[in-house]
């Protein structure tokens, strides 16, 4: 039968049984919490510890990132300091008329500048480390330099190349004459006396002339040619030894004559025969060939003792009457 007794069927658990059950259970947490806390324990502690940790984090990118970025600065710092980027020595080159000095003074680069502080200009002069503001400067300070070029050369080098102009033969104008270059710019315009050395060119249209610029012609057919003839003159000249013979065929052209029909004339002054010649040209197609020989025969004494005024050289052969 059952038991019908409520004091049998239901038992209330004994206050001792709970709180054994109780302190198991929290003893059984804090061994798992003293496990868990353990490993902890045994990490580094202080400053030493965070540094070890930041390294372990850093990734090969970011270790050759730092790398590239000191490399980047130490090579700033040497091409601002260190003396090979600086200015140690300035060669100048091509000057005739002006001095060394002078070019210098125009220049305005010092020595100890650093070597890529005056490079500028166009675009092109940048592309080419040229000094281009410099070389403009120098261009513009004078109608008798042509060119300049100035750029650096590590370590420590400047050079300044400069191309000079020459005068070559002068015009007549209203208010006296103008001195020109092989490229027809003119170089001076003076009143007094015509000057010695350089042939006078005639039979010019002649607008206006302005120092630095190019005659103002109404017509260059004239012009062309006779250029070309005296350009021809200063190549036998520097072909044939200006400087071992002591001749200057230039020096010796009293004046170049334009007429028309395509031809000209030039005067001619024989040295050492008191004497003077007028030459006929013809074409240009031979006039380098045409004035190597004429220099030659004033050189050889061709002319001495000869009769005859004028050399015609415009045909086939060469005829003295």
């Amino acid at each position: 039968m059952p038991d019908n007794d409520p004091e049998k069927r239901i038992r209330k658990p004994e206050i001792g049984g709970i709180e054994e059950v109780g302190e198991s259970e929290g003893a059984s947490d804090k061994e798992n919490v003293s496990e868990k806390s353990a490993p902890s324990e045994r990490r580094p502690e202080g400053a030493m510890s965070g540094i070890l940790e930041g390294l372990r984090r850093f990734s090969i990118k970011k270790w050759i990132a730092l790398i590239l970025s000191l490399m980047a600065v130490i090579l700033v710092i040497l091409f601002f300091m260190h003396p090979n980027f600086r200015v140690q020595e300035i060669h100048v080159t091509g000057n005739k008329r002006f001095s060394t000095e002078q070019i210098l003074d125009l220049a305005g680069i010092h020595k100890n500048d650093h070597l890529y502080s005056h490079v500028g200009g166009n675009w092109k002069q940048i592309t080419k480390l040229s000094y281009g503001k410099i070389e403009n400067r120098i261009k513009n300070s004078d109608p008798y330099i042509a060119d300049a070029k100035v750029y650096p050369k590590y370590p420590g080098e400047v050079y300044i190349e400069i191309t000079e102009r020459r005068k070559v033969a002068y015009v007549a104008i209203p208010d006296g004459y103008a001195i020109i270059s092989e490229d027809s710019v003119v170089l001076e315009i003076e009143n007094g006396e015509v000057p010695k050395g350089i042939p006078e060119i005639r039979g010019l249209p002649i607008r206006s002339a302005q120092i630095g610029q190019k005659l103002d012609l109404t017509s260059t057919e004239g012009y062309d040619i006779c250029i070309t003839i005296l350009g021809a003159i200063l190549g036998s000249d520097s072909a044939n030894g200006e400087e071992s013979d002591g001749f200057v065929f230039l020096s010796h052209v009293i004046c170049v004559r334009y007429c028309e029909n395509m031809t000209t004339f030039i005067d001619l002054d024989i040295p050492n025969v008191d004497q003077t010649i007028s030459v006929k040209i013809g074409s240009l197609t031979t006039i380098s060939d045409d004035m190597t020989w004429l220099r030659y025969a004033v050189v050889s004494g061709y002319f001495e003792g000869k009769t005859g005024t004028v050399l015609d050289m415009s045909g086939r052969d060469y005829i003295l009457r």
